[in-house]
């Protein structure tokens, strides 16, 4: 039992780390005031001019609440739930520490039939009773010793990723009519990997690879949860969660559970489903017959989507090119079938590109300077003739653009902060707003094309589903072209009379053909796996399309021939077994048509109110910034805003032997940062006394010396402002910081403090400004092909007791590309100059050459280089403990050069000057322990120290917190 403890008090600091990215997820601008809908489950919390959308939405929660639980036997306590309005992403979470959902508001492109907000609330409703009944499961000891970072740890540290998301996707599937379970291009990544290329080792399903494409932790949850309940029962799950909170001083809780419910280990279970899977999904491929097609694009040596097809007047192909060794971009693919590349663009939206007449357009987000959770959407232009390109900024979040015959308009779809949905054209010369539709009951819409001057063909989002309609967004007309009845439906193409578009009809995403003229409906082509992005050649004797295998979406023609077309009446409407069988185990489906429409009572929710909310404590010193964990004890305090953040506590240092009070605040919610910290202890050192014993003429006949104690009172205080600004656009991800820093020490002597102790207060100011601009990198990249790093220091004490001296320093990273792809140069200089003077207490401010430990010097500069490179990408599992995927070595080389002034009794009585250099090798390993996700990089370096002419090696160690 005490081995299980202090295991579950190392795993903390683990599992702190884990969920690093559950404490904040950035701030909302400051302008913002803010108003709640408190109701018996939920505290509804979001911007004023949200009203309607917020009433509507703790129905749908208070609703969602009768459903979302009864498979895990949890009834949850009162939630907050955040919505972020005006943020350029689509996204929910529930956060563990301090316990909250987040939900961005805004839908995207990708919607599967559902509204976007309903999608959200069974979603991430179901995490909520998972975390509950985890931490309402727990021993109250656990609860007790660490508040909600106990859930935090048993979550972050036991809960595997698939079961977590795996067990929501399937909620949002069972208890709908629709859900990922029930999309084709959610389920065909396990297919097509199955079939072609056969069941991957669990540690490589859970862990991912750099060598092939494995699908995520969404889909593998899927299929794993949703065919164990299948097989052994729709509560399967149920004492699995909640022995793992029950049990959280075990070592592995979720494992044991799991095996004494089912009689099998999760990595038995993953063999179990998908043997049974492989041999369906073999037998249904035996009964596909394969259609003529003409394969445009080779058999990649990577895992490649080829997607966004575009035919250019000329014949050639315009298409979008994503990879696991390149970062995603636009090429054109000649006759020959040479690959050209055309553009390299930035944070794309959800299908949003488009090409009109050698013009390519596509909607990029920009995020606001300062704030995460806004920003803007910009409309790029590209003229693929004269490579002349074009900004345009429209009022609201524009997406999906697509512009006109004569180039003069382009429409998107819009969405204001108050969830208001356009249809809105544009001029884009002179950015005039020429037509703006919304619908009455204010449905979204998807991917328009034109179909004339003045009118539209349209998807859009009714609440049976999606629909193909016929819009004038200048006479506010809509008419229906299709019912909801083709389920799944998008990237519409027009051509003629005919409308091309996807659809998941028949189960999987085939090509289908409207007729304007006539309405009917036809099946085109019907793919192995599935097909997207359908583009019709000039002479309209070919279709291009992105056909999906193993190794990605691939390009293939397919002749246009209508004879080969097979009427909608002919094909028979796809089903999906597990998703039934996961409905059947529910009450029913949540009838979101039905909903109370009576309104809560909003109140405004005060921003200083609410800037203290205590969450987690624990037995010991926790730095909630930098995870730094020490004996002692602390209280953590976090907005539900997340813009206030603060600690206090007691630590002992325990090489110091000291031990101290501290508090700690952060403010995010002005446009500066700021940070206040005070400390206060009594610290203790030794040092060496010399006494002299003389004889009667005086002289000296023996000395001792011995290593006397002392001790003296420390307090410290910190202010520090700085201003975050997020310049992200395209390609490169940039950010500026300026920093100001004031920090007063007091000092006073303690009764066994030497004679000549300093005793007064030092104050110290530091300046500083940083900035980098970095190139988005591919998965197997290394390094970043292109960057730098700019970083500029200045200290000083110019007030106080005590002249400290000073200290200013420059360093630089720059990153070029290696002699072959995913390969990295890396090159870093830095310089800094000490102030004159003996008492310059400053410490280093840039880097050593690796191996070399710090030296005293007044003036010092730096370079070094590294050439990064991968070796191996093996996805080598050795059982459960470790896997390994990828080995990358690298060569550096380290020089420095110092220089300074000896001084005896303060006076300067020498100069010095020394050479620091070593070489060597770096040997790492990417992998991952215990099947943990935080990937864990391991490895070793050999340095040659050339002036000393001696050997260092090193073990080198690191976790990234910050990869999922």
């Amino acid at each position: 039992m005490v081995r299980n403890i202090l295991f579950w008090v190392f795993i903390l600091g683990i599992s702190l780390q884990l969920n690093a990215q559950y404490f904040q997820t950035g701030e909302d601008p400051a302008s913002l005031k803010w108003r709640q809908i408190n109701t018996s489950n939920f505290q509804v919390i979001y911007p004023e001019g949200f009203e309607a959308n917020a009433q509507r939405l703790a129905h749908s929660l208070e609703e969602v609440y009768k459903y979302g639980s009864q498979t895990l036997k949890h009834k949850p306590k009162k939630i907050s739930v955040l919505l972020h309005t005006h943020t350029i992403y689509s996204n929910g979470l529930v956060a563990l520490a301090p316990h909250r959902m987040e939900l961005y508001t805004t839908p995207h492109q990708s919607n599967y039939p559902q509204d976007w907000l309903e999608q959200l609330a069974i979603h991430e409703f179901r995490h909520v009773v998972q975390v509950d009944k985890i931490e309402e499961s727990m021993p109250g000891i656990a609860r007790l010793l660490l508040g909600q970072q106990a859930t935090a740890l048993a979550v972050g540290a036991y809960l595997p990723f698939w079961f977590l998301e795996g067990d929501a996707v399937v909620a949002e599937t069972a208890l709908s009519n629709f859900g990922r379970g029930r999309l084709p291009s959610f389920l065909m990544e396990h297919k097509a990997q199955v079939v072609e290329k056969g069941v991957y080792s669990f540690s490589k399903a859970y862990n991912g690879s750099y060598k092939d494409f494995v699908p995520n932790h969404y889909k593998l949850g899927y299929y794993m949860v949703a065919a164990s309940r299948h097989k052994f029962g729709r509560n399967i799950w149920e004492p699995v969660a909640s022995n793992v909170g029950k049990k959280p001083f075990s070592f592995t809780p979720f494992k044991g559970s799991l095996k004494k419910e089912i009689g099998v280990s999760p990595k038995q279970l993953y063999e179990l489903v998908f043997d049974s899977l492989k041999s369906a999904w073999l037998a249904d491929d035996l009964h596909y017959k394969l259609k003529e097609f003409t394969r445009v694009t080779p058999k990649p040596k990577t895992f490649t989507n080829y997607q966004f097809n575009f035919y250019h007047p000329s014949g050639k192909i315009i298409t979008q090119k994503s990879s696991s060794d390149e970062i995603t971009r636009f090429v054109a693919l000649g006759k020959d079938g040479k690959e050209k590349r055309v553009h390299t663009p930035g944070n794309i939206y959800n299908e949003s590109v488009s090409f009109t007449n050698g013009v390519l357009v596509w909607s990029e987000k920009v995020p606001d300077e300062r704030w995460a959770h806004s920003g803007n959407s910009v409309v790029h232009f590209l003229n693929l003739e004269n490579d002349c390109k074009k900004e345009f900024k429209p009022e609201y979040k524009g997406v999906s653009p697509v512009l006109s015959e004569d180039k003069d308009r382009v429409v998107m779809v819009e969405a204001d902060y108050q969830n208001n949905f356009y249809l809105s054209v544009y001029n884009i010369n002179s950015g005039k707003l020429l037509a703006r539709f919304q619908t009455r009951g204010n449905n979204y819409f998807f991917t328009p094309k034109w179909l004339d001057a003045n009118s539209l063909v349209v998807i859009m989002l009714t609440p049976k589903g999606k629909k193909l309609v016929h819009v004038n967004p200048f006479t506010k007309e809509l008419q229906d072209l299709t019912d909801e009845n083709f389920r799944e439906l998008k990237h519409p193409v027009v051509s003629g009379n005919t409308v091309y578009f996807i659809s998941s009809y028949s189960g999987k995403n085939s090509l289908y053909a409207l007729n304007l003229d006539t309405k009917k409906v036809a099946q085109v082509y019907e793919p192995r796996f599935g097909v997207e992005y359908p583009a019709i050649s000039p002479g309209k004797s070919k279709i291009l399309l992105s056909n999906y295998t193993a190794d990605g979406f691939g390009l293939i023609e397919i002749p246009l021939d209508q004879n080969s077309w097979k009427p909608i009446t002919e094909i028979k409407k796809g089903k999906y077994p597990l998703a039934e069988s996961m409905k059947k185990q529910e009450p029913g489906v949540i009838d979101f048509q039905a909903l109370d429409t009576t309104s809560y009572k909003s109140s405004p929710y005060s921003k200083l109110a609410n800037i203290i909310n205590i969450h987690s404590w624990a037995p010991l010193a926790i730095d909630i910034n930098s995870y730094d964990i020490q004996p002692g004890v602390s209280i953590m305090s976090q907005n539900v805003l997340g813009t206030g953040q603060a600690s206090v506590g007691y630590k002992w240092d325990t090489d110091n032997k000291e031990g101290r009070w501290y508090a700690n605040y952060i403010y995010k919610g002005w446009y500066p940062q700021f940070e206040f910290e005070a400390s206060t202890g009594k610290r203790e050192s030794q040092y060496y006394l010399v006494r002299q014993t003389l004889n009667n003429e005086g002289e000296v006949i023996k000395r001792d010396t011995t290593l006397e104690g002392y001790d003296w009172q420390e307090t410290r205080l910190e202010a520090d402002i700085k201003l975050p600004l997020n310049f992200t656009k395209g390609k490169f991800f940039r950010l500026l910081q300026p920093e100001l820093k004031y920090e007063l020490t007091s000092i006073k002597q303690g009764n066994s403090s030497p004679e000549n102790f300093f005793n007064g207060n030092l104050q110290t100011l530091a300046y500083r400004v940083y900035y980098h601009q970095i190139l988005r990198q591919s998965p197997q990249d290394v390094l970043p092909d292109f960057g730098i790093i700019l970083d500029a220091t200045y200290r000083h004490s110019p007030f106080g007791d005590l002249d400290a001296g000073s200290i200013s320093a420059f360093q630089a990273i720059s990153y070029l590309p290696g002699a072959l792809p995913n390969h990295g140069v890396r090159l870093y200089y830095g310089y800094q100059d000490r102030g004159d003077g003996p008492h310059n207490l400053f410490s280093d401010a840039i880097r050593y050459p690796r191996g070399w430990g710090k030296s005293s010097n007044d003036n010092m500069y730096t370079f070094s280089a590294d050439y990064r490179l991968p070796l191996a990408y093996p996805d080598l599992s050795i059982g459960g403990i470790m896997y390994l995927k990828r080995l990358r070595a690298s060569i550096f080389a380290d020089f420095a050069r110092q220089e300074g002034v000896i001084y005896e009794n303060n006076t300067p009585v020498a100069v010095f000057s020394r050479n620091l250099s070593s070489y060597g090798v770096e040997l790492v390993g990417d992998m991952n322990w215990f099947r943990f996700y935080a990937p864990v990089q391991l490895g070793f370096r050999a340095s040659y120290l050339r002036e000393l002419e001696a050997m260092d090696y090193a073990v080198l160690l690191s976790i990234n917190f910050t990869s999922f």
